[in-house]
């Protein structure tokens, strides 16, 4: 690899297109047939899937804000990643609105008489009321996708005119994004993920998922590189440049640990029953496997193995090191999410993975699409020269 501009487009062979179609009509067949057969636990699979793969999207247009806020040159080279990610969020905010129809397959609070009746959710019946639910999650998408689209907008703009402009354009509504996103993200990770517990009460419960999200993103930036270093492109990234992302995802695993030891410590240590009994649900006999797992797969071994100088920089081994962190996410979220639906055992369900799969298409399609009408490297940015001289002392 070196500093040569590989300015072009990503072309993809007719034999990795027909694969992504394929997979696309795996999750599109296994959603039709699981909703015939078993509707609510395919809409599980469903919201499972769908909050990993937005989570992706989100992570890279947080990893877009940060570092334009930050005026960094050496994560040009591969922004165009970060941008392909932040591209999936206008299917992804699609899907929010397939979720909508299965509302009532997976939420209790939809259950009207339950909120009637329940002394602890009559006072949330306003709240998760169908209209102001749908208008938040409206909301929220729409921003996520306005930001997402004027960013990548400036972005491939400059490819042709060049200056700082569009950069300095950039700044400004970084700012304004982070501002309105911290609130808002917290009240979504809640309508998304918390609610399916609408008892449960947690004030770290949407750091916990932002964090979880955005080391998935940079793990799913390790691997997306290297299969496109695999196919000749993008060799403007080095090893001085995944050292860095090696960086990321080292500190984003220490993170991730420090927030969810926060959580289970101020439940444990204030030991409210409408607190502990998320803790309490995920100790019974199957789920606790998948509990002890998750620390392994999401801190302990990215933390192990990414010690080194050398796991940093060493591409293969950091790939490796990133799949591992990437199955962590989606475990991750299958503890979140499954315990309602499954909460005395622990079970996998055929939908799951087959859904699964075809998220994997719908979001390559996205990314393939993206590179395929935008360079892969920013030709005009005024940061260039310091990505292409980009060394780690």
């Amino acid at each position: 690899m070196g500093n040569k501009l590989d300015a072009k487009t990503l072309s993809l062979s007719s034999k990795a297109n027909t694969i992504i179609f394929a997979l696309i009509a795996v999750g599109l067949l296994s959603f039709a047939v699981g909703l015939a057969t078993d509707a609510k636990r395919t809409w599980f699979s469903f919201l499972l899937n769908h909050s990993l793969f937005l989570g992706l999207g989100i992570g890279g247009l947080f990893f877009l804000v940060i570092h334009y806020l930050a005026s960094a040159g050496w994560n040009v080279a591969l922004r165009r990643v970060s941008e392909g990610f932040a591209s999936y969020i206008f299917i992804g905010v699609l899907l929010n609105i397939v979720l909508f129809f299965g509302l009532g397959k997976i939420y209790p609070w939809t259950d009207h008489h339950l909120m009637e009746t329940d002394h602890l959710l009559h006072g949330k019946m306003g709240y998760f009321s169908y209209p102001f639910y749908i208008g938040r999650i409206v909301f929220f998408s729409a921003m996520i996708a306005f930001f997402a689209w004027r960013m990548i907008q400036n972005s491939v703009a400059q490819d042709a005119e060049g200056g700082v402009e569009r950069t300095n354009n950039q700044k400004p509504l970084a700012a304004l994004f982070l501002v309105l996103f911290a609130p808002m993200f917290t009240v979504f990770s809640v309508d998304l993920i918390k609610s399916l517990d609408p008892k449960w009460f947690s004030t770290m419960f949407g750091v916990y998922v932002f964090v979880g999200f955005v080391q998935a993103s940079v793990a799913a930036t390790v691997i997306v590189i290297r299969m496109l270093q695999k196919q000749g492109v993008l060799l403007e990234v080095t090893p001085d440049h995944f050292h860095d992302l090696g960086k990321y995802l080292f500190g984003f695993s220490i993170f991730w640990a420090y927030i969810g030891v926060s959580q289970y410590l101020l439940i444990w240590y204030a030991n409210l029953p409408e607190e502990t009994t998320f803790y309490l649900a995920r100790e019974k006999a199957g789920w606790m496997w998948i509990s002890l797992l998750l620390p392994a797969l999401r801190f302990v071994l990215p933390f192990l193995l990414l010690l080194p100088r050398m796991a940093k920089r060493n591409v293969n081994y950091l790939s490796k090191v990133a799949w591992i962190v990437l199955l962590g996410a989606w475990v991750d979220l299958y503890w979140l999410i499954m315990p309602t639906v499954s909460p005395d055992k622990l079970t996998f369900s055929f939908w799951d993975i087959g859904l699964l799969v075809g998220f994997i298409g719908v979001f390559a399609f996205m990314i393939r699409r993206f590179f395929s009408k935008n360079l892969m490297v920013p030709v005009k940015d005024p940061y260039l020269h310091e990505t292409l001289h980009h060394h780690v002392m």
